[in-house]
């Protein structure tokens, strides 16, 4: 497309563009994947993962070929650029490949029915702490995701553009992937101004009269089509990315992640005490209802409806307006803002800064809990099943205490086996073991 756009001109190169971009994406969709419909279960897919890595090779193939040579004097620009495409291409390709934080399933048939009997006991067996799909114990603040097919510890999302639900395990490469993407998209506008800055002012003759753009833009767009229209790209992506840092940056100083908050209006916080009441949004069910054009589904939460449907049946959805039918709110869901205007979303949105968390620490331990994935509360989320009564401070504080004191114990005895009395060294406690509140 973007050789398409250097060669014609551009009442010619803009059309035959796009028609190449809906080609592409017919073969793909309909051919390739053998989709019904050009927006159906592509985010399953590596089709979007595909778009970031393109992108990636030609904005640094526009960087190599034509910025490095010409701007030379920015050198400081060109370090930190480099820089930044180096960690991008890095912490996408972590993003990618590294497990979001699966939860551990039970080994045996024994260990299964023993949840099972205490969950039940309990008064505690129902959706929100047992996954019917895995057949597992859920930790708290996971989910079920429907296209991984796996329960994910300290779930965020599903993002199809890193092909790979974002949890625990790989939130941390996932922001960095996005925080270099956004700082390599804005160094690579400086530079590519900069580009431009040199250049000798052409000569009105030569480029078209009928240009729609200012007379400066169509000068510049004419000496090298193919490098404006990669920059015009790269900074589209700013109008989703910008977002989507600003978001996630938020959220990890209130230590909550996007699926918390676009759920809060629905479910209340979904990191709460295990086995409390419906305020507590545990054994919660919803039903799908259809009033217009919100809707919910039976056990999905508002990601999963976005991205794999609600064919389960028993309602008729009735589509209205302009961009009914039209993939409106597939565009939405593929650039992450549904999650914030979907159904009740906005009033989790709302009540997300006022939402009673055990989990805060404030700012500075937010931060450092998601840098050390739980290690600042002590925790590890794929086996954190209850919220200790004292509070995660003050259970984190007595396991260090008892540790402590484990350690006195064993520095004793070895000291008495050498006077010849017997010491008794205690069994250190590994872990977080989570507080029972039934």
């Amino acid at each position: 497309m973007f050789m398409t756009l250097t060669i014609l001109p551009w009442y010619t190169g803009i059309l035959l563009a796009f028609a190449e971009f809906f080609g592409m994406h017919h073969v793909v969709t309909r051919v390739l994947l053998n989709k019904s419909t050009y927006t159906d279960s592509v985010s399953q897919t590596p089709y979007f993962a595909g778009i970031i890595s393109s992108s990636l090779i030609w904005v640094v193939y526009c960087w190599v070929t034509r910025l490095v040579q010409q701007t030379q004097s920015h050198s400081l620009a060109h370090f930190f650029f480099a820089l930044s495409a180096g960690l991008c291409a890095y912490n996408f390709f972590r993003s990618i490949t590294l497990d979001p934080g699966t939860c551990p399933k039970p080994s045996s048939d024994e260990e299964l029915k023993s949840i099972i009997e205490d969950l039940a006991s309990e008064g505690k067996l129902n959706g929100q702490t047992f996954c019917i799909q895995c057949m597992g114990r859920k930790p708290l603040r996971s989910k079920h995701c429907r296209v991984c097919d796996k329960c994910i510890a300290r779930s965020d999302h599903h993002c199809p553009w890193v092909w790979n639900c974002v949890g625990s395990n790989n939130h941390r490469q996932f922001v960095l992937f996005v925080s270099t993407l956004v700082i390599g998209i804005v160094l690579f506008d400086y530079l590519a101004y900069a580009y431009f800055s040199a250049l000798p002012i052409p000569d009105p003759t030569s480029y078209s009269a009928s240009c729609p753009l200012p007379a400066d833009l169509c000068a510049i767009t004419s000496q090298d089509t193919f490098l404006v229209s990669v920059t015009a790209w790269a900074t589209l992506q700013l109008s989703w990315t910008i977002v989507l840092l600003a978001s996630q940056l938020w959220q990890i100083a209130r230590q909550m992640t996007t699926l918390e908050v676009s759920n809060l209006g629905r479910y209340g916080f979904m990191g709460g005490r295990g086995g409390a009441s419906l305020s507590g949004q545990m054994g919660h069910r919803h039903q799908r209802i259809a009033t217009g054009s919100e809707s919910t589904v039976a056990g999905v939460d508002s990601e999963d409806t976005a991205l794999v449907g609600s064919d389960s049946g028993g309602a008729v959805h009735k589509h209205s307006g302009v961009c009914a039918g039209c993939g409106s709110g597939f565009l939405m869901n593929l650039l992450g803002f549904d999650r914030f205007t979907k159904g009740k979303a906005v009033d989790g949105l709302a009540r997300a800064g006022k939402a009673s968390n055990p989990f805060d620490l404030g700012i500075v331990g937010n931060c450092k809990d998601f840098w050390t994935a739980g290690k600042e509360l002590g925790v590890e989320y794929e086996k954190l099943y209850d919220v200790p009564l004292e509070g995660f401070k003050e259970a984190k504080r007595r396991r260090e205490r008892e540790d402590d004191e484990d350690s006195g114990r064993k520095t004793t005895g070895r000291k008495g086996l050498f006077m010849g009395l017997v010491g008794r060294a205690g069994s250190s406690r590994g872990g977080y073991e989570p507080v029972n509140q039934a």
